[in-house]
């Protein structure tokens, strides 16, 4: 299988305490650390990393609901300047899912990749869309759960069990970095 890391709106407007629309506090180091950690593997590995953020239009009436977040152009669209950006390939996006952009699965289909490996914010929002979006689309989906963040822990914690529900594999950075064995037998994301 040939796998690719995605990280989802690792925004300005989503990871600080003057964010517009925050995770929770307690996740936010933890969550791009560990995101930093396989970023870091990954290119160790020559596995491909894709970035992913949201860009949305000043009038786009759906943002209403995001409170205005991740305007084209504005410092709160950018990414968080703890993130590690390496080479990679780069995706805007409007909507959840972040194959609403067509040029991401076609980035995927010519590079062969049909396993992806999940990370980003909001796991109740974008994060599941995107991997609903692979599901239909025949990826296998591994979704790092110290990787991703939400809402609040609890409500993070829910969309986990509804993505495992999914045929989503659930694991941590650690079990990744590491190979670990899981319950389904040896994992070996990025080996």
């Amino acid at each position: 299988m040939r796998k690719a890391l995605l990280i989802l709106d690792i925004q300005n407007d989503y990871m600080s305490d003057q964010a517009r629309l925050p995770i929770a506090k307690q996740q936010m180091e933890s969550t791009i650390k560990s995101i930093n950690n396989l970023i870091g593997k990954a290119k160790e590995q020559e596995i491909p990393i894709v970035y992913i953020r949201n860009e949305f239009e000043r009038t786009q009436i759906s943002n209403l609901f995001r409170k205005f977040t991740a305007i084209k152009g504005t410092k709160g669209a950018e990414f968080d300047e703890r993130l590690v950006i390496v080479k990679g390939k780069y995706f805007s996006k409007n909507k959840a899912d972040a194959f609403s952009n067509p040029d991401l699965a076609t980035f995927l289909s010519q590079q062969n990749i049909n396993e992806l490996i999940v990370t980003g914010v909001f796991v109740e929002g974008c994060v599941s869309a995107t991997v609903y979006g692979a599901l239909t689309r025949s990826f296998k989906v591994i979704v790092v759960n110290d990787a991703v963040g939400g809402v609040s822990d609890k409500s993070k914690a829910a969309a986990l069990m509804k993505l495992a529900k999914k045929e989503v594999l659930i694991c941590t950075s650690h079990q990744i970095l590491e190979g670990e064995e899981i319950e389904n037998g040896t994992f070996t994301a990025f080996n």
